[in-house]
């Protein structure tokens, strides 16, 4: 072999021995040009499958990398994950980390969660805290738990919903629905027949209201004509004032027992309409009574003072004091 050509050996296994470190450069996630980077630590319960070389996102954006994976010393339990992302990446105070996945079955990554704007910029070294995500086992779990207590609610459940079916089938067979439709018919019946007399007692109801109504403001006008006379007695009496004063109080409680009456008629116009018409001549007569014994003290306002009218004085007879 001349030497030419040892020389293109030698220059095709050097070429080749490049390819084969950049590609594992590559394949190692490994930066040759050694951009500045920007360095951050996560601490969570679970990674989910990330390991070094897993991407990491801000708000879905391919920002950086993860660098390593290890157990925190100080809490076996947990993962610590160091990551590095591009020092243009405005990483907040308030911004989250979780751990996520592109689908079913994408693969996993870091997301950061962007913080507000206000926020100050998180110095680089400090640690991003971590969302924890829920677990597909867990998920799985939970519904395993949930189909089983379905299972055993419908298990329980099913002599009493067929029990329900069973009554509802009842219920609803022929002769069920013939008598149904036999009770609406005589209810429609009813109504039917029941609906002139219904008009007649409200007709009748209202007439009697107005009665009432009249009625009592005869009651009102009498009152006021009873407190008119009680003045005019009180100015008038100047003899037996104790007989007077027994008069007048009896007046009054017969006003009060007036007032009374008023009450009760309103109670029985509400509980007792069937008997109005005789409630109504009870009152009737009550209220004669009263307009009587009004018209015999207008004529008589002596009657108050005696039971008994004087007796006519005879000629010559000097008058009595």
């Amino acid at each position: 072999m001349d030497r030419s050509e040892e020389i293109k050996v030698g220059l095709l296994v050097v070429g080749a021995v490049v390819l084969l470190v950049l590609a594992l450069a590559f394949v190692g996630g490994m930066n040759v040009l050694q951009q500045p980077r920007d360095f951050y630590t996560l601490r969570t319960q679970f990674a989910g499958g990330v390991e070094a070389g897993s991407p990491v996102r801000y708000a879905g954006i391919k920002v950086g990398r993860v660098e390593g994976t290890t157990l925190d010393p100080k809490d076996p339990g947990r993962v610590v994950i160091t990551i590095s992302v591009d020092p243009q990446t405005p990483v907040r105070t308030d911004s989250k980390a979780e751990v996520s996945s592109l689908g079913m079955l994408g693969e996993n990554y870091i997301e950061i969660h962007p913080g507000s704007p206000q926020a100050d910029r998180l110095p680089p070294g400090s640690e991003i805290p971590v969302q924890e995500a829920v677990r597909w086992g867990e998920l799985v779990n939970r519904f395993g738990g949930a189909t089983e207590e379905a299972k055993a609610l419908l298990a329980d459940a099913r002599p009493r919903v067929n029990a329900a079916l069973d009554n509802i089938k009842e219920l609803t067979d022929e002769e069920n629905r013939r008598r149904v439709r036999s009770v609406l018919a005589r209810m429609d019946q009813i109504l039917t027949d029941a609906q002139p007399r219904v008009k007649t007692v409200l007709a009748n109801f209202e007439s009697s209201s107005g009665k009432i109504d009249k009625f009592m403001d005869e009651i009102k006008v009498t009152r006021a004509n009873l407190d008119k006379l009680l003045e005019n007695w009180s100015r008038l009496a100047d003899g037996d004032q104790a007989e007077v004063q027994l008069t007048l109080q009896k007046l009054r409680d017969t006003l009060a027992h007036a007032e009374q009456a008023m009450d009760e008629v309103q109670r029985l116009l509400i509980a007792n309409r069937e008997h109005l018409d005789v409630t109504l001549e009870n009152i009737r007569v009550a209220s004669e009574d009263v307009r009587e014994i009004s018209d015999t003290v207008k004529q008589r306002p002596s009657s108050l003072v005696w039971s008994k009218s004087p007796a006519d004085r005879r000629p010559g007879e000097p008058a009595k004091k």
